[in-house]
């Protein structure tokens, strides 16, 4: 992460203004202010909009589906997410919906269905559904810098579309001030209904700033998920981390290194109407994880995640509700290492905050983290081309308050510790990582701060390192 700051005086006060910004964001937002400069062409790729033009056909019979501009893409992989049948009337609602999916594969930058009268012996519509790739991989130099660290710099590439068969894979190596080597992989559908594996891989070495050591981990966390029913959800995984201290102390084990082993299960709901951006729906998750347990290695305690999230349209513009809370088992130091604890602060848990900051009053082994983002679309994702490759990429506004706390002690649970943010920013719409967040936050003081970083706020409050 990178984060910059500069002393500032604002009506005669003192304010120490910075920004932070996600390793890999740069060849992104070089590629935005490239578009920009070159008038690259582009044209509406928004599910709204598509199928006007199919008004007068609605309820004839469907007879043939065809699917063309797949270069790379198995055909299978976009017909299977289809409700439209060969034989069955044409039905816009249910074909929107189609489309719908099709975009949260996120590999695809427009969408476009056709219909014609069917030829010879067959009555009908002939269907035939146009769609244009997102490349289906990027390679690219990415870098890491932070106050702690220094510079890190690294070869990248990332793919949301191996094999033609809609698999996600993204890894980096950097070097420098800090080490990171990351594979993350996701077949999103291998069998049965939605049948999915995760797979994440990655090794860290870093000074851990809030426990005052140098740390460095690897970890691998293996998951198989599946649909229940067409909203359910549910995973099972297990996890191996390794930590290794510098120092003595910061570890369970008396010999600097710690070995933890978990398994992990999760249910959830999940009715948005879109994936990237959504307008309206739930998504919710219950999570539970066991560290050891009857497993060997060290640690003993479990991890309760509860997160909900409501996304309400209010008009053309979506209320963004969500509330975090995570309970874990026994005590720090003791079942729970000093490293698994939260601090709060930073654009993925509080903004307005800084994590070097905010973290060293408001850490513990268990944490409340609510948000509320009022959200507008300003320009809807539109196709952009550019030396012959296409991506969909849209810009949003957005207010928000964010407010939490974290404890040990259930005498630390009271509305004097809560702790808020508020503001507003720019979302620039974008695949593979949903959106990337432009926000300036402000503390309950008035100290202002400038966040930049990728995915939702509401996705990267669950990881460790955030």
């Amino acid at each position: 992460m990178m984060r910059h700051c500069e002393p500032r005086r604002v009506d005669g006060r003192p304010l120490r203004v910075c920004w932070t910004l996600s390793p890999g964001q740069m060849p992104i937002l070089a590629l935005l202010v490239w578009a920009s400069l070159a008038g690259v062409s582009a044209t509406a790729s928004g599910a709204a909009g598509r199928l006007e033009h199919l008004a007068h056909l609605e309820g004839r019979t469907v007879a043939a589906i065809e699917v063309e501009g797949n270069r790379t893409t198995r055909t299978y992989v976009v017909l299977r997410e289809l409700r439209t049948q060969v034989g069955r009337p044409l039905d816009l609602e249910v074909l929107g919906a189609d489309l719908q999916r099709l975009d949260n594969l996120d590999i695809f930058s427009s969408l476009r269905v056709e219909a014609a009268e069917a030829r010879g012996l067959a009555r009908g519509l002939n269907l035939t559904l146009r769609v244009r790739e997102v490349p289906f991989v990027v390679p690219y130099v990415t870098y890491d810098v932070s106050d702690q660290d220094g510079w890190s710099f690294g070869p990248a590439i990332k793919s949301g579309n191996l094999l033609g068969r809609d698999i996600y894979a993204a890894g980096y190596a950097l070097f420098g001030g800090r080490t990171t080597f990351l594979l993350d992989a996701t077949n999103p559908w291998m069998l049965g209904n939605h049948v999915s594996l995760d797979l994440d891989l990655y090794r860290i070495e870093r000074e851990n700033e809030q426990d005052e050591f140098r740390e460095r981990v690897f970890e691998l966390s293996p998951r198989l998920g599946t649909y229940l029913g067409e909203r359910g959800r549910a995973a099972f995984g297990v996890g191996y981390v390794r930590v290794e201290a510098d120092l003595p102390g910061h570890t369970l084990s008396p010999d600097r290194v710690d070995e933890l082993y978990r398994v992990k299960a999760s249910a959830g709901y999940d009715s948005r109407d879109a994936w990237g951006n959504p307008h309206r729906g739930w998504l919710n998750e219950v999570e539970a994880i066991r560290t050891r347990g009857p497993l060997p290695g060290d640690g003993d305690y479990w991890t309760l995640n509860l997160d909900g999230r409501r996304f309400q349209p209010v008009g053309e513009h979506t209320l963004a509700l969500a509330g975090l809370l995570t309970l874990q088992s026994g005590q720090v130091g003791r079942d729970v290492p000093e490293y698994m604890d939260f601090h709060l602060g930073g654009s993925n848990s509080l903004r307005g905050h800084l994590l070097n900051e905010l973290g060293q009053v408001q850490f513990g082994r268990n944490q409340l983290l609510t948000t509320a983002e009022y959200r507008a679309v300003l320009l809807e994702p539109r196709e952009f081309e550019l030396l012959g490759l296409s991506a969909d990429l849209g810009l949003a506004g957005a207010l928000f308050h964010d407010a939490g706390m974290a404890w040990d002690r259930g005498e630390q649970v009271e509305w004097g510790r809560l702790e808020h943010g508020f503001g507003a920013g720019l979302r620039l719409l974008m695949p593979w990582v949903d959106m990337t967040r432009f926000d300036v936050g402000f503390d309950r003081h008035g100290n202002w701060h400038v966040h930049v970083a990728s995915f939702s706020k509401m996705r990267l409050q669950r990881l460790r390192l955030r």
